[in-house]
């Protein structure tokens, strides 16, 4: 385990596992368009994608409800100086429940303990205005406007970053 938030637990994804994790991405159809032009991405697309973000040096983690062990979410972060946090998505029942900001604060505060100084986030700006506002209210700061290509498309985007010391 990585870390842990009342009631939820953060920890590696392993790939006994995937079947869940592709369930999460599946749930959120919203994000599969807007990101990626589809509606289902397929087990071979799941594992590609963290053998990927395993190569670039990104913890892919699995947020596990305590009590029932089942999996409501996923995360992509690279700790460093400036940890980059690629990826929070919760399975599409848990949205808007708040466990979101739980588990933001709750990963915010383990890396304070890595002597990291600083949070960036990339959000794509033509999808849900609600993604921006909620980290805005968690005390995001847009730095500038970029184009990110993920799996061939490109999105508009832009950085935010939170000063951490």
């Amino acid at each position: 385990m990585l870390f842990d938030v009342q009631d939820f637990f953060i920890d590696i994804i392993n790939n006994n596992e995937l079947d869940e994790v592709l369930n999460i991405y599946n749930s959120n159809q919203e994000f599969l368009k807007s990101h990626m032009d589809k509606d289902r991405v397929t087990k071979e697309w799941l594992q590609t994608e963290l053998e990927s973000m395993k190569k670039e040096g990104f913890y892919s983690c699995k947020i596990v409800e305590t009590i029932s062990k089942n999996i409501i979410g996923i995360m992509d972060f690279k700790i460093d100086e400036e940890t980059y946090l690629s990826l929070m998505m919760l399975h599409k029942d848990f949205k808007r429940s708040g466990i979101g900001k739980r588990i933001y604060q709750t990963f915010e505060a383990f890396i304070k303990e890595k002597a990291c100084k600083c949070i960036r986030i990339d959000v794509v700006t033509d999808y849900n205005p609600g993604v921006l506002n909620f980290w805005i209210q968690n005390g995001f700061s847009k730095t500038c406007e970029i184009t990110l290509n993920w799996t061939g498309k490109n999105l508009s985007a832009l950085t935010m970053k939170k000063i951490l010391y």
